[in-house]
């Protein structure tokens, strides 16, 4: 990746030094559809991410280019303007991030920049969040404006929700800008308040099931979820409790409200409320270091995003299924919106090749499609690479 973008940015822009750096994508462990409803979640960063090479300018141009895109962008500072455009395709996460530099700090001097990954785009492990956050922390690291952690992730959650215009919660951009290696972020997305949770990479491996399926329902469904959960907690508002978040609420409160609810807004509020439970248990396991309870927590997500939340599909379901059927495996779910892309499992080190090797044919016989895997691990966090 380092020799790719460094031997890009010279074709395209010239010999003169330019600074690298990187923002790890992420996995969520527990927290399905959590963050946006005020919920709390279990993202862990990983060892893939976003690579970005990057100079300033001083001429007020922002010229952008992709190792893995097609689109080369060149626009004047003064023609961004305050939402994204088809025209500017993937370049519209990192302008909206020149963007929140601009109005919140008053900084306009352009830059060029080169970026490429190793994440699969559009496969829920985040890549677009580590598009903005690498530029929120090269910007900063150019402009020397410091800001904390927390203010890059805001600052790249804003670009994604304000100038690009994806309704999604905080904890993609807080799951890269705070990641660390060997931990996992217990984000309590209602604060927003966090805390490093340890997970133990010689006791519990992380497999990436990439079911090749595009999530061309993600944004549509994605939206239509944000908008029935506001739906439902309007309804547990009037009749159950007056909470400031739905993933507040508890069963019995459910139970108090379910005869005002009709049947879609019952099990979206269903899933975030038993998905909140989940997360908690889930954390406590981790601190004890009990992966078989972290696993099977893992697996009534799943359930619980396939039936109450309807956001899987066939393949995911499948695939799930398959990898749950092996020896060594703790437990497994779809990751990201849904609708398509990956799921992950939890399993024993050393168990991998043969998951793999058992999933992929089962997953084979039933789609005539060869699932991807990956194995990731903990990643570093974001920062500056010399």
């Amino acid at each position: 990746m380092l020799d790719a973008i460094g031997a890009r940015f010279r074709t395209e822009f010239g010999g003169a030094p330019f600074r690298r750096f990187f923002a790890p994508g992420r996995i969520n462990l527990l927290g399905a559809h959590l963050d946006y409803n005020g919920g709390d979640v279990l993202p862990m960063a990983v060892d893939r991410g976003i690579y970005l090479a990057i100079r300033a300018r001083d001429d007020g141009r922002i010229r952008l280019r992709s190792v893995d895109q097609p689109q080369a962008i060149d626009v004047a500072a003064a023609d961004v303007g305050e939402r994204t455009r088809p025209e500017l395709a993937w370049a519209g996460y990192p302008l909206g991030v020149w963007h929140g530099f601009q109005q919140q700090l008053g900084l306009s001097a352009g830059f060029d920049a080169v970026y490429a990954g190793d994440l699969p785009m559009a496969s829920g492990l985040s890549s677009s969040a580590a598009i903005e956050v690498v530029t929120a922390i090269a910007l900063d690291a150019l402009h020397q404006t410091r800001l904390e952690r927390q203010q890059i992730a805001l600052l790249a959650h804003r670009a994604e929700t304000g100038f690009v215009g994806v309704r999604c919660g905080i904890m993609d951009q807080f799951a890269s800008a705070l990641g660390r290696a060997g931990q996992v972020l217990l984000l309590h997305c209602a604060g927003p308040r966090w805390e490093h949770v340890p997970f133990d990479p010689a006791a519990c491996e992380v497999l990436v099931l990439d079911t090749k399926k595009p999530r061309h329902l993600a944004k549509s469904g994605f939206n239509e979820r944000v908008a029935q959960c506001a739906t439902a907690h309007e309804i547990l508002r009037t009749h159950a409790r007056d909470l400031p978040h739905l993933a507040l609420y508890d069963e019995n409160d459910l139970a108090t409200a379910r005869s005002a609810m009709d049947p879609v807004s019952l099990r979206r509020a269903r899933h975030v409320v038993t998905e909140m439970a989940r997360t908690r248990a889930g954390a406590v396991a981790l601190r004890r270091h009990d992966y078989e309870a972290l696993g099977k927590k893992l697996s009534e997500s799943h359930r619980s995003t396939a039936v109450d939340y309807e956001v899987s599909c066939d393949e995911l379901d499948v695939i799930t299924a398959a990898a749950c059927a092996c020896e060594g495996v703790f437990g497994a779910r779809l990751t990201g919106a849904g609708f398509g892309g990956c799921a992950i499992a939890l399993v024993r080190p050393g168990a991998a090749e043969l998951v793999q090797q058992a999933v992929g044919a089962a997953f084979r016989q039933r789609f005539g499609v060869d699932a991807g895997f990956d194995l990731l691990r903990s990643g570093p966090g974001p920062g500056e690479i010399f």
